[in-house]
């Protein structure tokens, strides 16, 4: 459900103002007595409660604080008679009752009459909720409830750039001869409800057309809640691959590294995202001028574009966890693959990195292989930078106690 989607063009939505205050003067329709209506509200009274859903069984629907409204929202954003739902000529319409907070339909302010569709958000004062036609979806509990979820991640999504909502976790990167941690690659968090994942993040931002704003303010964010962890440490820091296509990402590297002109930091990008090997040269250029290291991510997830490897050699490659998986398992072709593909990287004086190791059996068939850099959930798991500078602080004072 993208934002356009949730509502119609200003044309329309003038002509259907006027129409509904029409109908309003020479009186809508009215059913005291309890209707099959198929419309429903489905949504929540504050930001944390359960999801519940209120069926528009009595028109007009009447919203507000006080308890003979037909739904009593306890929020002290609602106004006693806050708004309506009325039926004008078969539609449903929501007028809003001069609240004090007013009453938003898809974000925008309801002054007039608005009709409503299925899928439409709407919001008394902070309580919001979805309006959903039951006769047009099914199964309609489940439906119902993924477009709530789905309308409150979309409302939340303006939090999540503009106020400290997102909170990256950091997920360590190995020498896999020691195990010794090397870095962490930064990965997006947040702890708003809906968004608590990059892959909801991202769509939303997509469906928006702000996947760079969200990759630039990760990265910041990243980094400077990074500085607990080991100064030593590099932070391995993603790129969006809209960001690949104009001038947003170089600017913002430029501002990062004079922000943070010591944190030993990685950008990763997908290599094939980049549509040529002149543009992933200017990138290269870029971080070398920045002191920062370059990393291809997911090598080897589709087509392993040697010709770009070996035009511009990053200074890590990332082999995709589907190479690595289960490789201690693996026949004599799949390792005689993956050994080959490490010679050439080697060659090219590049760091290879496997990525999803999760058993002991894996790692030891990575190393025997000539992998120098591991990753996986047999290191770790993303986890906020406090959980990883309690375990440092905890392994060092077991050194030290061993020494004594």
């Amino acid at each position: 459900m993208t934002p356009n989607s949730l509502s119609s063009s200003p044309k329309s939505d003038n002509a259907v103002a006027a129409g509904a205050a029409g109908a309003l003067n020479a009186g809508s329709e009215t059913h005291r007595h309890p209707q099959r209506l198929p419309w429903v509200l489905t949504g929540r009274v504050i930001a944390d409660a359960s999801i519940h859903e209120v069926p528009i069984s009595v028109i007009p629907f009447t919203v507000g604080r006080h308890p003979d409204n037909l739904l009593c929202l306890a929020n002290s954003t609602v106004s006693g008679r806050h708004a309506e739902l009325l039926l004008i000529d078969g539609e449903l319409y929501l007028r809003d009752l001069q609240s004090t907070n007013g009453t938003l339909l898809n974000g925008l302010r309801v002054h007039d009459p608005a009709r409503l569709r299925s899928g439409d958000t709407i919001h008394f004062g902070t309580a919001m909720y979805t309006i959903v036609n039951r006769s047009t979806l099914a199964p309609e509990a489940t439906v119902a409830a993924d477009i709530a979820d789905e309308a409150l991640a979309q409302l939340q999504f303006d939090r999540l750039l503009h106020e400290p909502e997102l909170t990256p976790f950091f997920q360590p990167v190995v020498r896999l001869a020691t195990e010794e941690h090397v870095g962490y690659e930064v990965l997006a968090r947040s702890r708003l409800v809906g968004l608590e994942f990059p892959a909801t993040m991202f769509r939303i931002a997509a469906e928006r057309g702000e996947e760079g704003a969200l990759s630039r303010l990760a990265r910041q964010r990243g980094v400077s809640l990074g500085q607990v962890l080991d100064p030593r440490m590099q932070l391995y820091l993603n790129a969006h691959p809209a960001e690949l296509k104009g001038a947003e990402l170089f600017d913002s590297l430029e501002r990062l590294r004079e922000e943070f002109p010591q944190v030993p930091l990685v950008l990763e990008i997908h290599e094939a995202s980049v549509t040529s090997s002149q543009r992933l040269r200017q990138v290269r250029d870029l971080v070398n001028r920045l002191g920062i290291l370059l990393a291809y991510d997911d090598f080897g997830a589709g087509q392993a574009r040697l010709m770009e490897l070996a035009e511009v050699p990053p200074d890590i490659l990332k082999f995709d966890m589907t190479l690595i998986q289960g490789i201690a398992g693996a026949s004599t072709q799949r390792r005689a693959l993956v050994s080959s593909l490490i010679q050439i990287v080697r060659e090219l004086q590049v760091a290879p990195l496997a990525e999803g190791i999760e058993t002991r059996e894996d790692a030891a068939v990575c190393r025997e292989l000539g992998f120098e850099l591991g990753q996986g959930y047999l290191y770790g798991r993303a986890s906020p930078a406090k959980t990883w500078v309690a375990m440092a602080a905890a392994s060092a004072s077991r050194a030290r106690q061993n020494e004594l």
